[in-house]
């Protein structure tokens, strides 16, 4: 079984799965009272209403595209439990585009999964082989992305990467009999190419891909009021909607490692990131206006940048995302702690 065929009847399941998600999405905000629609920062107990205007929600997925024929998963997907609603395994591969500044072994360490699973995925020369604007296919475990050649067997394939065929069949939801397609992708969970140097990350990966993480606590400041949509998207992200020019924060003491105040910026917009002290990283994207500038020292609290809905955006809203640790403002309602 191919891991995520595409057909000219399920080629719109991106639109499908967007437009359940903020179908059901917005007609929860439209039954929460006002007091439901509170939160509390965390770090300044000050208790903020959504503002109705300004609830832009989740972006819209990129339209399929050529690298997809395959039909690989956007690399800024909608939550899991809405990927299960529609019918999508979540053991697909994704789709994740470098962005400046990123470095091979913090995007395998966020994603759960081998330095070498992502070099062999892709056929990378070393670790240091990307650049920004790239697609990197991420395999949804440590191990091998396998295309099948006539003649191939489970059997065969398994001894070929020393990795165990059983696991083979249930991960890829294989027949019984084992039969598998000339063309089909398989993910070889565990699998090794014996002429590859040793990784130096391999993290367990678990239900949900950025549950493995660790939770930093009171480390991270909420960057924004609004109302916090909590699903995780993109690379450890989530949106907070508000009205345009709402004020965004540091979420921590760091240093401007991007600041991008033109340009599409992979579909973030103006954007922000932010280097922290403990090798973790904090970035702010679909700004309106940025306040800081490359290489400036920033203080937990210190305004950032103001909401806005540049880039790929349905309207004013921030995208957080959180490298090498837990989202702040993430529901990981299907993991454990």
């Amino acid at each position: 079984m191919i891991i995520a065929r595409g057909s000219a009847e399920n080629g719109s399941i991106f639109n499908q799965i967007v437009g359940k998600y903020i179908e059901e999405t917005a007609a929860s905000i439209v039954s929460i009272s006002e007091a439901e629609n509170q939160f509390v920062d965390s770090s300044n107990r000050v208790s903020v209403s959504a503002n109705a205007s300004g609830q832009g929600g989740p972006e819209s997925l990129l339209q399929p595209s050529p690298i997809q024929n395959n039909s690989f998963l956007a690399y800024n997907p909608p939550s899991e439990d809405y990927l299960s609603k529609a019918g999508v395994s979540t053991s697909q591969i994704l789709l994740y585009e470098v962005q400046p500044g990123d470095n091979l072994s913090f995007i395998a360490s966020d994603y759960g999964v081998s330095v070498n699973t992502v070099i062999w995925a892709n056929s990378l020369k070393n670790i240091d082989s990307i650049s920004p604007g790239q697609v990197l296919k991420i395999p949804p475990v440590s191990g091998v992305v396998h295309a099948v050649k006539k003649g191939d067997t489970v059997a065969a394939i398994a001894k070929k990467y020393g990795a165990d065929e059983s696991r083979i069949m249930a991960f890829n939801s294989l027949p019984a009999t084992g039969e598998v397609r000339e063309g089909d992708e398989l993910v070889i969970p565990d699998g090794k190419i014996s002429s590859a140097p040793k990784s130096s990350i391999a993290i367990k990966n678990s239900a949900s891909v950025f549950s493995h993480l660790t939770d930093l606590g009171e480390f991270f400041k909420w960057p924004a009021t609004g109302f916090n949509w909590g699903k995780i998207h993109g690379r450890n992200g989530v949106d907070v909607a508000n009205a345009c020019g709402t004020p965004i924060y540091a979420s921590a003491d760091g240093t401007v490692t991007r600041a991008d105040a033109s340009g599409w910026n992979g579909g973030f917009g103006k954007v922000i990131k932010l280097s922290h002290s403990n090798g973790t990283e904090t970035l702010y994207a679909h700004n309106n206006k940025l306040l800081v500038n490359l290489g400036q020292q920033v203080s937990k609290g210190e305004q950032v940048a103001s909401m806005g809905s540049t880039g790929r955006s349905t309207g004013c809203h921030l995208h957080f995302e959180v490298h090498g640790a837990r989202n702040p403002l993430a529901k990981y309602s299907n993991s454990s702690r």
